[in-house]
């Protein structure tokens, strides 16, 4: 009786897992916020912000995302961060959609640092079509001993398309100030 019990927790825990794995779909829908702040603050630290984000074969299809002061901190230690808003991974897709992000903060600030930030962006065969990006003093920054940056806008990569849309960046700043150093800041880029 305990042996099939415990098959049966089994077999559900891993019904719901393929279920977490399936596609995800934001389509004909708003999304806004404002003055939103995620913190690790240091010793192992972390953080990761997503907002207005879909996965796993995702699509963002006929909707809107607006994000005004999104701050995302790590701060420390082994650090980390990432913030992603208006994104979609796994053959991701923004399509026919406006992703409108004015005064996002990415930090990672510490030893282990990292950082990453990617706004109005679909990756792993992603693609970005007849959709509007516009990015205002959009802030990413590593500084620290380990070091790294990233910051994506308005794009596609790993057989990435844009195709028929807009990309609008005004004050974007990727920096990484620190001894192990990288940066890197992609925006209208199809890779």
């Amino acid at each position: 009786m305990k042996t099939s019990f415990i098959k049966s927790t089994l077999v559900a825990a891993l019904s719901l897992s393929a279920l977490g794995a399936m596609a995800g779909t934001i389509d004909n829908s708003s999304i806004s916020a404002g003055a939103v702040a995620n913190t690790a603050a240091v010793l192992g630290s972390s953080a990761l912000q997503n907002i207005g984000v879909a996965e796993g074969n995702s699509v963002i299809r006929h909707s809107t995302v607006n994000v005004t002061g999104a701050t995302n901190t790590a701060a420390g230690f082994a650090s980390s961060a990432k913030q992603y808003l208006g994104y979609t991974s796994g053959s991701g897709r923004i399509e026919n959609s406006s992703v409108r992000v004015v005064n996002a903060h990415n930090l990672s600030a510490g030893l282990g640092s990292t950082a990453v930030q990617k706004v109005g962006f679909a990756t792993e065969n992603g693609k970005v079509v007849d959709s509007h990006v516009t990015a205002l003093n959009v802030f990413n920054t590593s500084a620290g001993f380990g070091s790294t940056a990233k910051q994506s806008i308005g794009g596609a990569e790993n057989n990435g398309v844009l195709k028929n849309s807009t990309v609008y960046v005004n004050g974007a700043f990727n920096t990484s100030g620190g001894i192990a150093t990288t940066a890197t800041q992609r925006i209208g880029v199809a890779r």
